[in-house]
């Protein structure tokens, strides 16, 4: 252990520290190859945003996640089940009252400007499937309002625009190695090849991590990542050419969700289990059958053509190709028979299924003892005393297999005309997902998890296909101290289902927008000083997920839309960065799960409900983020957000009595601090975050207490400049210094634990 302590310790470490900076801003020509380091609050624009800095992210550990990165900006609450983001089941992002978790996706991510695919489980992912932390630049936030350009159908809230680095001119090869608790290693290398053609320049990287669940370490559950990238700049006359290729190969072993009560009960277990039984009712819970496989493929080609010296645009192909698979061990078989009763391997129209938990030696299915009293979770099916004394144990290996192509572009046009500033662009894109259940027999139940390869049900077989476009339209209009804006927006979106059992269209819906507007203004009171405003008018689709559910009237759904009002100041001068928000939001349409299945009890089968509109959310608050340079050597940074959700008084939220309620999730008080010092060779840093009770279900009755987590970072770049190593660097991190035990997010009833005191070590060279 590097971190010596009674309880268990993630590790984490400080990203690379002798990594070539870079800009947040899209180059047109190679004249603006300049790399700088970003040093904004945020941009000048009439909506609240934050950039990332490089330093924030370089802070991070290369064993986390990309998304850890925004954790420090205004009211944003994120979740990731380890130190590492080693799990993409149990992340959770909050900000404004705005989700995406498990159940809800209701905020924006693109990758340089490349939309993600979508945020949830089946078939989504994050930026941190594409993204490795030493190869970011900056994080653009938009809380609230995205920037009109943006392409997404979840930035409901707001959008995440995750920056990569521009490419060095000079060749440099770096190594990285990262030791840390849990069994966590990381190796990275990164070679730039400095110019290989006139004003050519490329990049591939790799880094393989491995850790260990923190929960149950008996177990060798845990996580393994293999990811590659690889970018190529080039510029041609007035063309500046990007390419970009990512590949990430992910399998996760899921942390669970617990109750408040079995969090006060024991704050260091999750419920899941590190050693295998024999007896199924527990072996449904061993951590290694909770399993997330997934492998991400995408790549883009941006086309920067400076037409005039007052206009260019901007052409982005791309296409992303995502499969892989969800695990669960349900403690029973469950198998398809027909209208005749008879056992079949796939379901069928007018049949039924039949669940035993044990069969004769013969295998054939028993039914429990209608005298037995015994039972495990309420169901005597399960309990062994409830059959004969020779009665075999049988349980299955659930997979859910998921499959999405999709291919589009983004077209961005500028032009300045006088006081004008014209922007107009296009987003179209066709993705095809595939999603297929099937169920494995476990070969012998008392002995471990391994099972037959050859399904022994199919349960669906279903494919959706979604075909999106979007136009904007957005005037910017300069009146030296005022700027204005003015720009509309519209989505169309159509999306269909095939059932392959049985190769017919069974499902299909339109989720167009209406017209959106945004209006906003700038205006500069003096050279440091300024104030904005802005409206805007939100929208996310309606989801393909909804056609699964058999239940939903889809013509009583519609899509999620929130307006947005923001006022706010921004300061800035050369040690004083602030800025200052005040908004109000109106959410409408929620789209909501409604469960027919019995509360707390595992939906193996999943399809188990309906969705509908449940109403509206209110929020109202006021952010304020704030970097400070004290002298040339220490910063402080802070941001504070007070936050009010409330559902809206509607029809449903009346009758259900949750009017007025705090909206679940939301925070009401988040408070970051951080103090930095640099000194040449030797940087150090702690920072703290506090997040104030929140409520966990919409009913208000559990309450998520309030945590304040600390952390500490502590680098020393040693310069060497003697052989083929330039220079090397050494990085400590720990965070939850103080060990805080607390619930991290989840979704109603179900909340991950937050990460104990973690710790790591890295040490990087460049050659």
């Amino acid at each position: 252990m590097i971190f010596s302590k009674s309880s268990n310790l993630v590790a984490t470490a400080v990203s690379l520290a002798l990594c070539s900076s870079a800009s947040a801003q899209e180059l047109n020509n190679k004249d603006d190859k300049v790399i700088e380091q970003i040093s904004v609050v945020g941009k000048r624009v009439s909506h609240a945003n934050n950039v990332v800095k490089l330093d924030e992210i370089e802070r991070q550990s290369p064993n986390n996640s990309v998304l850890a990165a925004i954790k420090s900006i205004p009211g944003v609450i994120i979740s990731e089940g380890d130190a590492f983001g080693g799990d993409d089941w149990s992340t959770t992002i909050s900000m404004r009252g705005f989700s995406t978790n498990l159940n809800e996706q209701q905020l924006g991510m693109t990758i340089d400007g490349v939309p993600n695919g979508g945020s949830g489980y089946g078939g989504g992912a994050k930026a941190n499937r594409y993204i490795d932390s030493e190869n970011m630049a900056s994080v653009e936030v938009a809380q609230g309002t995205s920037d009109i350009s943006s392409a997404s159908l979840e930035a409901l809230g707001g959008n995440l625009n995750f920056i990569t680095k521009r490419l060095s001119e000079e060749q440099m090869t770096t190594f990285a190695y990262t030791n840390a608790d849990h069994d966590a290693t990381r190796y990275f290398v990164r070679h730039e090849t400095g110019e290989i053609a006139p004003d050519t320049y490329a990049m591939f990287s790799y880094s393989q991590t491995s850790n260990k669940r923190w929960i149950d370490e008996g177990s060798n559950a845990g996580a393994e990542r293999q990811h590659f990238e690889a970018k190529l700049e080039s510029w041609v006359g007035d063309l500046a050419i990007t390419a970009r290729f990512s590949y990430d190969d992910t399998e996760e072993d899921n942390y669970n969700g617990v109750s408040i009560e079995q969090f006060n009960g024991n704050p260091d277990s999750d419920r899941l289990t590190g050693d295998w039984t024999g007896t199924p009712y527990y072996d449904q819970n061993f951590a290694e059958g909770w399993s997330t496989l997934r492998e991400n493929s995408l790549a883009y080609v941006k086309l920067d053509y400076e037409i005039s010296d007052n206009s260019s645009i901007q052409f982005t192909p791309y296409y992303h190709v995502n499969k892989g698979r969800g695990d669960w061990m349900p403690p029973y078989m469950n198998a398809a028979v027909d209208a005749e009763g008879n056992i079949v391997d796939e379901d069928v129209e007018d049949g039924s299924t039949i669940k035993y938990g044990f069969t004769d030696p013969d295998g054939n299915p028993l039914q429990p003892d209608e005298n037995c009293m015994a039972e495990y979770g309420g169901d005597p099916m399960l309990h062994p005393d409830c059959y004969q004394d020779d009665a075999v144990a049988v349980m299955s290996y659930r997979h859910t297999h998921y499959q999405k192509n999709r291919y589009g572009f983004t077209t961005n046009y500028n032009l300045e005309l006088d006081q004008h500033n014209l922007k107009t662009g296009f987003w179209y894109e066709n993705s095809d997902r595939s999603e297929q259940r099937d169920w494995h027999e476990i070969i012998d139940a008392s002995q471990g998890p391994s099972y037959d390869e050859a399904a022994y049900r199919t349960q669906y077989d279903r494919s959706y296909t979604t075909k999106t476009f979007r136009w904007y339209l957005q005037d910017n209009i300069n009146f030296d101290a005022l700027t204005l804006n003015a720009g509309v927006q519209q989505y169309l979106v159509d999306i269909n289902r095939v059932d392959n059992f049985i190769d017919k269209e069974t499902g299909k819906i339109n989720s167009d927008s209406d017209l959106l507007a945004s209006l906003g203004a700038v205006y500069d009171i003096s050279d440091s000083l300024e104030i904005f405003t802005g409206f805007s008018q939100n929208f996310s689709a309606i989801k393909d997920e909804i056609l699964e559910s058999g239940l939903a009237d889809l013509s009583e759904i519609a899509p999620e839309t929130a307006d947005n009002i923001d006022l706010g100041l921004r300061y800035q001068t050369q040690d004083l960065n602030l800025s200052l928000t005040a908004y109000t939001i109106n959410f409408d349409n929620r789209i909501t799960f409604i469960s027919a299945n019995t509360p707390g009890a595992p939906d193996y089968d999943g399809e188990n409900g309906t969705y509908r509109n449940d109403g509206g959310i209110e929020s109202q608050g006021v952010e304020l983020s704030a970097t400070y340079h004290v002298s040339s050597n220490w910063s402080i940074l802070g941001s504070y957000t007070n936050n009010r959700s409330e559902y809206a008084s509607t029809e449903i939220s009346e009758a259900d009595g949750t009017a007025g309620n705090k909206v679940a999730g939301a925070a009401e008080d988040v408070l970051s601090l951080s103090a930095n010092y640099f000194n040449g060779d030797l940087r150090f840093g702690t920072s703290m975050k506090y997040t104030s009770d929140r409520f966990g279900d919409k009913d208000n009755t559990d309450v998520l207490e309030s945590a304040t987590i600390v952390d500490f970072n502590l680098g020393y770049a040693i310069p060497i400049g003697a052989g083929s190593i330039s220079a090397m660097d050494v990085s400590f991190v720990v965070s939850n210094v103080f060990d805080k035990d607390y619930l991290a997010g989840g979704i109603e009833g179900s909340y991950f634990i937050g990460a104990p005191r973690t710790a790591s070590l890295t040490f990087t060279a460049n050659f």
